[in-house]
Protein backbone atom coordinates (compact mmCIF):
# COMPACT_ATOMS: atom_id res chain seq x y z
CA UNK A 1 0.00 0.00 0.00
CA UNK A 2 3.18 2.29 0.83
CA UNK A 3 4.81 1.54 -2.08
CA UNK A 4 1.49 2.69 -4.58
CA UNK A 5 1.00 6.18 -2.24
CA UNK A 6 4.65 6.53 -3.12
CA UNK A 7 4.32 6.14 -6.67
CA UNK A 8 1.29 7.82 -6.87
CA UNK A 9 2.52 11.01 -5.22
CA UNK A 10 6.03 10.74 -7.02
CA UNK A 11 3.81 10.61 -10.39
CA UNK A 12 1.45 14.15 -9.03
CA UNK A 13 5.18 15.95 -7.74
CA UNK A 14 6.48 14.83 -11.56
CA UNK A 15 3.16 16.74 -12.95
CA UNK A 16 3.36 19.94 -10.19
CA UNK A 17 7.79 20.25 -11.39
CA UNK A 18 6.35 20.14 -15.28
CA UNK A 19 4.12 22.67 -14.59
CA UNK A 20 6.46 25.13 -12.63
CA UNK A 21 9.56 24.59 -14.63
CA UNK A 22 7.45 24.70 -18.25
CA UNK A 23 5.50 27.85 -17.98
CA UNK A 24 8.03 30.17 -17.88
CA UNK A 25 9.93 28.29 -20.01
CA UNK A 26 7.01 28.37 -22.32
CA UNK A 27 8.10 24.52 -23.65
CA UNK A 28 7.37 21.54 -22.31
CA UNK A 29 10.48 20.17 -19.98
CA UNK A 30 10.91 16.73 -18.61
CA UNK A 31 11.51 17.93 -14.96
CA UNK A 32 12.72 14.92 -13.39
CA UNK A 33 16.06 12.79 -12.07
CA UNK A 34 14.38 9.70 -13.74
CA UNK A 35 13.49 9.29 -17.54
CA UNK A 36 9.79 8.10 -16.41
CA UNK A 37 7.21 10.65 -15.46
CA UNK A 38 8.42 10.77 -11.18
CA UNK A 39 9.98 12.73 -9.34
CA UNK A 40 10.63 10.27 -6.39
CA UNK A 41 11.55 13.04 -3.66
CA UNK A 42 7.98 13.98 -3.57
CA UNK A 43 6.89 10.60 -3.42
CA UNK A 44 9.08 10.34 -0.26
CA UNK A 45 7.69 13.23 1.60
CA UNK A 46 4.61 13.05 0.60
CA UNK A 47 4.91 9.32 2.28
CA UNK A 48 6.79 10.31 5.61
CA UNK A 49 4.50 13.16 5.98
CA UNK A 50 1.06 11.00 5.79
CA UNK A 51 2.81 8.44 8.13
CA UNK A 52 4.09 10.95 10.79
CA UNK A 53 1.23 12.42 10.76
CA UNK A 54 -1.45 9.72 11.40
CA UNK A 55 1.26 8.28 13.47
CA UNK A 56 1.06 10.84 16.00
CA UNK A 57 -2.61 11.82 14.92
CA UNK A 58 -1.68 15.33 14.09
CA UNK A 59 -4.73 17.09 12.67
CA UNK A 60 -3.83 20.88 13.49
CA UNK A 61 -3.64 22.68 10.13
CA UNK A 62 -0.95 24.74 11.75
CA UNK A 63 1.25 21.87 13.24
CA UNK A 64 0.91 19.74 9.54
CA UNK A 65 2.31 23.17 8.05
CA UNK A 66 5.33 23.78 10.06
CA UNK A 67 6.15 19.68 10.17
CA UNK A 68 5.00 19.18 7.04
CA UNK A 69 7.46 21.92 5.56
CA UNK A 70 10.71 20.61 8.05
CA UNK A 71 10.00 17.14 6.37
CA UNK A 72 10.30 17.13 3.09
CA UNK A 73 13.05 20.13 3.14
CA UNK A 74 14.99 17.04 5.52
CA UNK A 75 14.23 14.84 2.54
CA UNK A 76 15.52 17.40 -0.14
CA UNK A 77 18.00 17.85 1.38
CA UNK A 78 19.34 14.69 1.82
CA UNK A 79 18.52 13.74 -1.77
CA UNK A 80 20.99 16.58 -2.76
CA UNK A 81 23.63 14.97 -0.55
CA UNK A 82 23.20 11.55 -1.96
CA UNK A 83 23.24 12.29 -5.57
CA UNK A 84 26.28 14.84 -4.99
CA UNK A 85 28.04 11.63 -2.87
CA UNK A 86 27.37 9.01 -5.38
CA UNK A 87 27.02 10.67 -9.07
CA UNK A 88 29.18 14.09 -7.99
CA UNK A 89 26.67 16.35 -9.49
CA UNK A 90 24.44 18.87 -7.99
CA UNK A 91 20.62 18.83 -9.94
CA UNK A 92 20.22 22.10 -7.89
CA UNK A 93 21.06 24.87 -6.14
CA UNK A 94 20.20 27.87 -4.01
CA UNK A 95 22.73 29.67 -3.23
CA UNK A 96 21.12 32.66 -4.76
CA UNK A 97 18.06 32.53 -2.59
CA UNK A 98 17.91 34.29 0.51
CA UNK A 99 17.73 31.96 3.80
CA UNK A 100 19.12 28.85 2.35
CA UNK A 101 21.48 25.96 3.99
CA UNK A 102 24.38 25.90 1.87
CA UNK A 103 21.97 25.76 -1.36
CA UNK A 104 20.42 22.61 -0.45
CA UNK A 105 17.39 23.87 0.27
CA UNK A 106 15.74 27.42 0.71
CA UNK A 107 13.04 29.36 2.82
CA UNK A 108 10.66 29.66 -0.06
CA UNK A 109 10.52 25.82 -1.44
CA UNK A 110 10.15 25.05 2.26
CA UNK A 111 6.90 27.23 1.97
CA UNK A 112 6.33 25.54 -0.70
CA UNK A 113 6.33 21.95 0.53
CA UNK A 114 4.60 23.31 3.62
CA UNK A 115 1.45 24.40 1.77
CA UNK A 116 1.65 21.13 -0.51
CA UNK A 117 1.66 18.90 2.90
CA UNK A 118 -1.25 21.33 3.90
CA UNK A 119 -3.23 20.40 0.91
CA UNK A 120 -2.24 16.84 0.83
CA UNK A 121 -3.59 15.83 4.15
CA UNK A 122 -6.55 18.19 3.80
CA UNK A 123 -7.94 17.13 0.51
CA UNK A 124 -5.94 14.74 -2.14
CA UNK A 125 -4.71 12.21 -0.05
CA UNK A 126 -8.59 11.32 1.57
CA UNK A 127 -9.61 10.64 -2.26
CA UNK A 128 -6.38 8.90 -3.20
CA UNK A 129 -6.94 6.97 -0.24
CA UNK A 130 -10.60 6.26 -1.07
CA UNK A 131 -10.27 5.31 -4.16
CA UNK A 132 -7.57 2.77 -3.46
CA UNK A 133 -9.37 1.26 -0.76
CA UNK A 134 -12.18 -0.08 -2.95
CA UNK A 135 -9.79 -1.90 -5.26
CA UNK A 136 -9.35 -5.67 -4.38
CA UNK A 137 -6.26 -6.69 -3.05
CA UNK A 138 -5.06 -8.58 -6.33
CA UNK A 139 -5.77 -5.73 -8.06
CA UNK A 140 -3.27 -3.66 -5.84
CA UNK A 141 -0.71 -6.34 -6.04
CA UNK A 142 -0.25 -6.46 -9.89
CA UNK A 143 -0.52 -3.15 -10.26
CA UNK A 144 2.34 -2.59 -7.32
CA UNK A 145 4.52 -5.91 -9.10
CA UNK A 146 3.92 -3.43 -12.76
CA UNK A 147 5.11 -0.39 -10.88
CA UNK A 148 7.96 -1.98 -9.63
CA UNK A 149 9.17 -3.19 -12.40
CA UNK A 150 8.52 -0.21 -14.48
CA UNK A 151 10.94 1.64 -11.45
CA UNK A 152 13.64 -0.87 -11.73
CA UNK A 153 13.68 -0.51 -15.27
CA UNK A 154 13.73 3.65 -15.48
CA UNK A 155 16.50 3.92 -12.14
CA UNK A 156 18.58 1.25 -14.52
CA UNK A 157 18.52 3.57 -17.68
CA UNK A 158 18.73 6.41 -15.67
CA UNK A 159 22.07 5.69 -13.55
CA UNK A 160 23.11 4.22 -17.03
CA UNK A 161 22.79 7.82 -18.32
CA UNK A 162 24.55 9.42 -15.44
CA UNK A 163 27.44 6.82 -15.48
CA UNK A 164 27.54 7.52 -19.42
CA UNK A 165 27.77 11.29 -18.83
CA UNK A 166 30.71 10.79 -15.98
CA UNK A 167 32.56 9.05 -18.69
CA UNK A 168 32.01 11.62 -21.51
CA UNK A 169 32.65 14.28 -19.36
CA UNK A 170 35.97 12.46 -18.03
CA UNK A 171 37.18 11.57 -21.55
CA UNK A 172 36.29 14.89 -23.79
CA UNK A 173 38.59 17.23 -22.56
CA UNK A 174 38.57 19.75 -25.80
CA UNK A 175 35.40 22.02 -27.11
CA UNK A 176 36.28 20.44 -30.23
CA UNK A 177 35.45 17.22 -29.49
CA UNK A 178 32.04 17.94 -27.63
CA UNK A 179 31.20 19.90 -31.20
CA UNK A 180 32.44 16.36 -33.17
CA UNK A 181 30.41 14.39 -30.43
CA UNK A 182 27.18 16.56 -31.39
CA UNK A 183 27.98 16.07 -35.33
CA UNK A 184 27.29 12.29 -34.76
CA UNK A 185 23.49 13.48 -33.51
CA UNK A 186 24.85 12.05 -30.16
CA UNK A 187 22.13 13.93 -27.59
CA UNK A 188 22.04 11.80 -24.90
CA UNK A 189 22.32 13.81 -22.06
CA UNK A 190 20.02 16.69 -23.62
CA UNK A 191 16.91 15.60 -21.25
CA UNK A 192 19.11 16.20 -18.06
CA UNK A 193 20.56 19.51 -18.90
CA UNK A 194 17.26 21.22 -20.37
CA UNK A 195 15.49 19.59 -16.77
CA UNK A 196 18.05 20.62 -14.23
CA UNK A 197 19.75 23.82 -15.73
CA UNK A 198 21.68 24.72 -12.49
CA UNK A 199 23.37 21.16 -12.89
CA UNK A 200 26.48 21.01 -11.61
CA UNK A 201 29.26 18.46 -12.06
CA UNK A 202 31.83 18.26 -8.78
CA UNK A 203 35.07 16.52 -10.84
CA UNK A 204 34.38 17.69 -14.41
CA UNK A 205 33.08 21.17 -13.69
CA UNK A 206 34.23 23.00 -16.72
CA UNK A 207 34.11 19.60 -18.57
CA UNK A 208 30.19 19.65 -17.88
CA UNK A 209 30.08 23.66 -18.81
CA UNK A 210 31.59 23.02 -22.17
CA UNK A 211 28.84 20.21 -22.86
CA UNK A 212 26.12 22.42 -21.73
CA UNK A 213 27.78 25.13 -24.35
CA UNK A 214 28.22 22.01 -26.86
CA UNK A 215 24.34 21.44 -26.81
CA UNK A 216 23.19 24.91 -27.06
CA UNK A 217 24.72 25.01 -30.01
CA UNK A 218 23.86 22.29 -31.62
CA UNK A 219 20.17 23.36 -30.75
CA UNK A 220 20.80 26.94 -32.36
CA UNK A 221 21.89 25.08 -35.37
CA UNK A 222 19.06 22.24 -36.00
CA UNK A 223 21.13 19.75 -35.59
CA UNK A 224 18.45 16.35 -34.87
Amino acid sequence: MWFLYFIIYSFLGWICEVIYCSIPAKRFINRGFLKGPICPVYGFGAVFVIYIMTSLNIKSPILIFIFGGIIASIIEFIADLMLEYIFHTRLWDYSNRKFNIKGRVCLLNSTLFSILSLVLMSFIHPIIMSYIRVLSNRAIIITVIICMLLLIIDISLTVSEVINLNTTLKNMNLFKEFKKEFSKKEFKFIRLINAFPQLEHKRYKEELNNLKIAIKEAIKNNIK
